[in-house]
């Protein structure tokens, strides 16, 4: 079975690989048309473009075949069974059922989170609007969870990505977020974009993880829209050889940027993931999966591109 990414090393990341592999299968034995997508995480000393996310809308499939599906192959993949209940109880109530599910692989590391409808109406400042609620976790481990809170209006969003570069002084970070900024500009595109605070348990504890993700897919910008800053940002952080970006930039570069986090880990050291090359993977049933948030769609910029490209 082909994996998502192409350096599928089958040495250092064999379980990561097999865990792919795994997602993919219980996706097809499903039937339902899927979306994958790639990322690539920069941090000091370290490059990984092992990562891949699957997605698909849960009414394609309905709660208790989902369910059903999940409660086996979360079990193969090493999920402990009170994290596995913990998961699964969004589906317990069919008519409050999530309305996305997303799952993939981080190198040897797997993830599942639950994607919510965005609120029609603008929020109430007391108001807290889980996004997503996502958990990870390696092999026969306790799984950290994490709650992506959506920040409702865009002073809170601006204020927040601004107080997460600050704490990252004369770094290329700066320069890979003020690049995002021109191109939203260029492209007549509101910034800040939908923004989300990631705030991330383990064992009852907060984690250290303090981070934020940028969706950034309404803009239609392509990959390669980050090459220059992160090439500064992969040199400065010494995280893989000039060639390695050089080849993952040609590879990639024309693929439509998706989501980008950014800030710290649970262990305080900082990082910058770009989310880019959307898939749809077609089954017996060919209508396009409802509309996620998070995922890149039909923006006026993608149309504008393939009517030229055409």
């Amino acid at each position: 079975m082909s994996l998502p990414w192409a350096n599928a090393d089958s040495g250092r990341f064999a379980a990561g690989n097999r865990a792919a592999e795994v997602l993919k299968a219980m996706l097809e034995g499903l039937g339902a048309t899927y979306l994958s997508e790639v990322s690539a995480k920069c941090r000091p000393g370290h490059w990984s473009t092992q990562r891949c996310l699957f997605s698909l809308p849960v009414s394609s499939v309905g709660p208790q075949r989902l369910a059903a599906a999940l409660h086996e192959t979360l079990a193969t993949l090493g999920m402990c069974e009170a994290d596995r209940e913990a998961f699964l109880v969004d589906l317990a109530d069919p008519g409050e059922a999530p309305h996305f599910l997303h799952l993939g692989v981080e190198d040897d590391r797997c993830k599942v989170y639950w994607e919510a409808d965005s609120p029609s109406d603008p929020l109430p400042a007391e108001r807290r609007h889980v996004m997503y609620r996502a958990w990870k976790w390696r092999a026969d481990e306790r799984a950290a969870s994490s709650d992506y809170v959506l920040l409702p209006t865009a002073r809170e969003a601006r204020v927040a990505i601004e107080a997460e570069l600050e704490r990252h002084p004369e770094c290329p970070m700066h320069d890979v977020i003020e690049q995002l900024q021109v191109s939203f500009a260029l492209a007549q595109i509101t910034w800040p974009p939908v923004t989300v605070r990631i705030e991330e348990m383990q064992a009852g504890e907060p984690t250290g993880r303090d981070s934020l993700n940028l969706h950034l897919h309404r803009a239609g910008l392509p990959l390669g829209t980050l090459a220059g800053p992160m090439f500064a940002l992969a040199r400065e952080w010494q995280s893989t050889p000039r060639q390695t970006l050089i080849d993952w930039m040609a590879r990639h570069g024309s693929e439509t940027l998706s989501n980008l986090s950014f800030g710290r880990g649970a262990t305080g050291e900082p990082f910058v993931t770009c989310y880019h090359g959307t898939k749809r993977h077609l089954t017996d049933r060919t209508e396009a999966p409802r509309r996620s948030d998070r995922i890149p769609g039909a923006t006026p910029q993608q149309k504008r591109r393939h009517k030229t490209q055409a």
